[in-house]
């Protein structure tokens, strides 16, 4: 599988969690939006993440390393400042917007884990 249809798979992932989201937001509105406002972040992160690799990979390896360094200060700046405006305008609930944020690596760890016990079996 290429690097696109990988990325692709795990955004559609974690999208797909903000479903239960969505259907208990009237019940728990600050927790549900905590979880939904983290997990986009999440996905920008991770699609910022695979563009930094991709363009990195094709510019020379003296200019890539500096490449690397400037996407993810951005990134990280990004993240930092998303997360300061997300919590001081909104006030979700911090918890499940930290769960939110760590929703791409969650989904990359459990999307690991199963395809390796599914490629044993076979």
């Amino acid at each position: 599988m290429n690097n696109r249809k990988y990325v692709t798979r795990l955004i559609l992932i974690i999208l797909l969690t903000n479903i239960p989201a969505a259907l208990t937001l009237p019940m728990f509105f600050k927790v549900a939006l905590g979880w939904m406002l983290g997990s986009f972040a999440s996905s920008a992160n991770l699609l910022w993440l695979a563009y930094n690799v991709r363009v990195s990979l094709v510019i020379a390896p003296t200019k890539s390393k500096l490449s690397i360094m400037k996407g993810t200060y951005l990134r990280l700046l990004f993240l930092l400042v998303y997360s300061i405006l997300i919590l001081s305008i909104i006030k979700p609930n911090l918890i499940s917007f930290g769960f939110g944020l760590l929703a791409g690596q969650i989904v990359i760890y459990l999307y690991e884990f199963v395809s390796r016990n599914l490629s044993r079996e076979n």
